[in-house]
């Protein structure tokens, strides 16, 4: 079964924020076993029901009731109701907070902070999380993982789990060529490197040596790692026309037009990469740890994953992951902040690194045995190791229409129809412009 259908894919759910089926999950009260420990937070409370707007696969919507499951073991007299609207998460929402009857809780994407943080829709979170929260047990990096779910000086959500781009591999077509496997050694800058070098060694008829997707997070680290970035580091102007952001952007478009190191996006109509990289048609692909299920799936795949190649400008990976927020109209805020930190527990945590499309944020989860030992990938430690280097998207009030002005512009580029410095440009012209 390919698992990847059965997951709302990041770049999907931004751009359309549906899904193929409502789906309500109430999880049934079942003679509660109170946990011992940290974990459980005991009675006093009855007959309250959380209200959980989320979006989510089927196959993600299994564990998401294992987790309440045992949040109500250990929460007698609490239970959660789960909401999954059939498409438009974001119009759902807006339509359920204009008529006064917004969930207690919803999922949030940090691209979409800014927007609801000035709606004042999430309440802050900055007294739960001091008095409950022990980041010295959360995995490096999470301070920038925290900071992407807050909005002027607030903590507005509680990460559930993050995602980091790493460059998954086929080791059976390095094999065939003679190639050693990426590394962390690997390098890369505008004139070439290690990477450039082999994706070009595994290209040939029909076969690239190379794959990514085409909208912003893959594309942020090859920008980042040149050492340029998106805006200014306040958030107030478009640096797409800077030298460094668009030496970037314009390896990616070599690989593609001038080394035809990777399939076009003409190329790759009715195709995805995860399946061609399965088949032997593409020895490389860059994505986040969704990908995991659908690879695990094939029978017979030798395959494992690396962090990305490095830049002049050092390394970077785009966070990527979910996190809780408390609406402003919820009765019960005291008893779902419950819930919510419940999903920093390491019985949580662990069931987030079993399912695979994400990465847990507990230290002692993923360093643990059974994590480190869930193979393949072999090199689990790439997702612990990536966490290192995390950079959130800049983003203000703006995402979706920024978002569609960049998307048009990088699609003229990867037709040819654009120079990089023509389509940068007015990128600039347009963002800015809507800025001001």
């Amino acid at each position: 079964m390919n698992t990847q259908k059965n997951r709302l894919s990041r770049r999907d759910f931004l751009r359309v924020s549906g899904m193929a089926a409502m789906v309500t999950a109430v999880a049934a009260c079942t003679t509660p076993q109170a946990s011992t420990g940290d974990e459980a937070s005991g009675g006093g409370d009855e007959g309250i029901e959380i209200v959980y707007l989320a979006w989510s696969g089927p196959e993600e919507l299994k564990v998401l009731q294992t987790i309440i499951d045992g949040f109500q073991e250990a929460n007698p007299g609490l239970t959660v109701k789960v909401e999954v609207p059939p498409d438009n998460y974001w119009d759902k929402l807006q339509t359920m907070v204009a008529g006064g009857v917004a969930p207690d809780m919803f999922r949030m994407d940090y691209v979409y902070m800014a927007v609801w943080g000035a709606k004042g829709i999430p309440i802050p979170l900055d007294d739960y999380v001091d008095a409950d929260i022990d980041k010295s047990t959360l995995a490096a990096g999470y301070e920038q993982v925290f900071q992407a779910y807050s909005h002027e000086g607030k903590q507005l959500g509680l990460p559930q789990d993050v995602n980091t781009q790493v460059l998954f591999y086929n080791k059976q077509m390095f094999d065939a060529a003679g190639i050693d496997y990426p590394n962390e050694s690997w390098k890369w800058d505008a004139s070439g490197g290690d990477f450039l070098e082999a994706a070009l060694a595994l290209t040939s008829d029909e076969q690239w040596g190379y794959s990514q997707d085409w909208y912003w997070e893959p594309i942020a680290p090859w920008i980042w790692e040149n050492g340029g970035d998106w805006y200014d580091s306040a958030i107030t102007k478009s640096t797409m026309s800077d030298p460094k952001t668009m030496e970037g952007i314009q390896f990616l478009a070599d690989l593609l037009l001038t080394h035809q190191a990777s399939p076009t996006p003409a190329q790759m109509a009715g195709r995805d990469a995860p399946t061609l990289l399965t088949t032997g048609k593409i020895a490389m692909y860059q994505s986040g740890r969704w990908q995991v299920p659908t690879l695990r799936s094939v029978e017979g795949l030798d395959w494992d994953v690396t962090v990305l190649p490095e830049g002049v400008g050092g390394r970077s990976t785009t966070l990527g992951g979910t996190a809780s927020c408390i609406s402003n109209q919820s009765q019960h805020p005291e008893e779902t902040w419950k819930y919510v930190k419940w999903y920093l527990t390491e019985t949580a945590q662990g069931l987030i690194g079993e399912l695979a499309y994400s990465t847990p944020l507990l230290k002692s989860v993923l360093e643990s045995k059974e994590f480190m030992e869930s193979v393949p990938p072999q090199n689990n430690g790439v997702w612990l190791q990536s966490m290192e280097w995390i950079r959130p998207m800049p983003v203000d009030g703006h995402f979706d229409e920024v978002d569609t002005i960049r998307s048009t512009e990088f699609t003229e580029i990867w037709t040819g129809r654009k120079s990089v410095a023509d389509a940068c440009q007015a990128i600039d012209d347009q963002v800015n412009a809507l800025m001001a």
